[in-house]
């Protein structure tokens, strides 16, 4: 059965670490597992971000403590013990410099009957952060020389505010999102990305209210 985990990362004060998209700079989070044959790795997935500076490079990631939620899943008839082990990277910047970061972890398993431990609270406060696709948008993308102009539908986009890029390199990482309702679709035209290629052929974003609340993500894909 699939076992719920997740890796918690805790920085400094004044310090940052990145998102999926890390913005202008930045280095997103990255692990390598060593697992027993048979044993599988879900993504080691990613709350909703917040934005900063780190200098003049506007970024996206995380502050604080934050918690990466990971599923592992036995083979059939594990038994015995098991030992999952991970090397985690990652960079941590604040105004004045980057350092990168690394941990190898392990974590030991016995089978039997599952049972919570100490740290599932943590781990289900995490998983609700996780952004799902949002059944029933659709994001469509209008291509300018300079700019990409974004219709949403599907998704009240008053109630969820906060809107980052999850493609790298597609949207100007400093671009703002101010979206407007025509009817039942929202429209906002944003910046397009120095790095993007031509003709840009796939967007992600994720929405969601206020502190994060409420996450999805809206996709589109050029025919």
């Amino acid at each position: 059965k699939p076992l719920q985990t997740a890796v918690r990362l805790v920085l400094d004060e004044a310090w940052h670490t990145y998102w999926k998209n890390p913005g202008e700079g930045g280095m997103e989070i990255s692990v390598k597992w060593e697992l027993p044959e048979g044993w599988t790795a879900g993504e080691l997935e990613q709350p909703v971000p917040k934005r900063f500076m780190t200098g003049d490079l506007p970024g996206f990631g995380y502050e604080g403590t934050v918690v990466f939620p990971v599923t592992f899943t036995a083979p059939a008839g594990f038994s015995g013990e098991a030992k999952l082990k991970g090397k985690v990277s990652w960079l941590t910047c604040n105004d004045d410099s980057c350092i990168p970061g690394n941990a190898e972890l392990e974590l030991a398993l016995t089978a039997g009957s599952p049972a919570p431990t100490k740290e599932a609270p943590l781990i289900a406060a995490a998983l609700e952060k996780i952004p799902q696709e949002e059944k029933g948008a659709v994001l469509k993308v209008d291509e300018k020389e300079k700019s990409l102009v974004l219709t949403v539908s599907g998704v009240d986009l008053a109630e969820r505010s906060e809107v980052f890029p999850a493609t790298p390199q597609v949207v100007d990482a400093g671009a703002e999102f101010n979206f407007s309702k025509d009817g039942e679709k929202w429209t906002a035209e944003v910046a397009k990305s120095e790095y993007a290629g031509s003709p840009v052929k796939e967007l992600a974003l994720v929405v969601a209210g206020k502190g994060g609340t409420n996450p999805g993500v809206v996709e589109w894909k050029k025919d």
